[in-house]
């Protein structure tokens, strides 16, 4: 019941009978349909306010971007084909952003593993295109990241791994041989930072009341929820089991199928449209993602 008046049928129901009823006790029409202006006038603002949080020019407007040295630029144009194919203006909205990350959040060398500004600049910018699309991109959901050299045993899980979320710690830990493998080979299906990184997301809006989301949380929220639906779905499950084209691991539940589906949306999006349109669709605006930021 309560699912169904949190509904818009619900909704519209509710307010047509709060209609019906002051319109009955007032015998005025103005003062029945003030509730109807009202509510109309909150859902408008609204809309505006999320439009305007959508939109590139806002989201990627900055009155004073922080730069970063023509190294470290060169750096993401290396090994970045998303950075290398932005808008100028776009780029410099990427630079912000990386500088804000490295800022924000701490990189913590593991088992001797030597962090270089390279391999800082390249994290950060692997978490910066999978959130580019989002205004309120620095989360709170991971304070911390921790790189090993390779594979590596977590005292966490009591098992082997190349990476993992773990959301009671805030911590994101990477392997940096698998990273920075999914880095260099663009089309392989196989990022762990976009994995990782998905994952906190994912981490983000789930111990948040919908009314405490921010826009970008919300709407990867409700894309998550889309994909629920598909998920949920035998018929169509099996469909997206059967083509083999994710790996087997994204069955494994609903997280790691989200994660996987967004490793390859960056990774091999032409492929990604053909075979399974809806779902694109549901991840293109799950992050915001636009084809505006680019050149070609």
């Amino acid at each position: 019941m309560k699912k169904f008046f949190s509904s818009v049928y619900g909704a519209i129901i509710v307010v047509s009978l709060y209609v019906a009823f002051w319109y009955w006790y007032l015998k005025s029409v103005v003062m029945a349909l003030f509730p109807i202006v009202l509510i109309s006038s909150f859902y408008g603002i609204d809309f505006v306010i999320k439009s305007i949080a959508r939109n590139p020019t806002f989201i990627h407007y900055h009155f004073f971007p922080k730069k970063l040295p023509l190294q470290q630029r060169k750096i993401i144009l290396e090994n970045f084909s998303f950075y290398k194919r932005l808008h100028p203006k776009f780029q410099t909205s990427f630079d912000h952003r990386v500088v804000c990350f490295l800022n924000k959040y701490k990189l913590i060398e593991r088992e001797g593993f030597q962090l270089s500004e390279e391999r800082k600049i390249m994290i950060a910018a692997c978490y910066v295109q999978l959130t580019f699309g989002m205004y309120s991109y620095l989360i709170d959901s991971f304070r911390n990241i921790l790189i090993y050299p390779d594979f590596y045993y977590s005292p966490i899980t009591g098992k082997h791994h190349y990476g993992e979320y773990n959301p009671k710690m805030k911590i994101v830990v990477l392997s940096w041989n698998k990273f920075y493998e999914g880095i260099q080979f663009e089309s392989s299906n196989y990022n762990l930072g976009i994995h990782e990184f998905s994952h906190a997301i994912l981490g983000s809006f789930k111990h948040k009341r919908k009314n405490r989301q921010s826009i970008a949380e919300n709407d990867f929220n409700l894309g998550c929820r889309k994909i629920l639906v598909l998920w949920s779905d035998s018929g169509k499950r099996n469909l997206i089991i059967d083509s083999d084209y994710f790996r087997t691991y994204a069955f494994t539940n609903l997280g790691e199928f989200t994660s996987v589906v967004l490793e390859h949306f960056f990774e091999t999006p032409e492929d990604f449209k053909a075979k399974f349109p809806d779902l694109f669709v549901i991840v293109k605006k799950m992050i915001n993602y636009r084809e505006d930021w680019f050149q070609y």
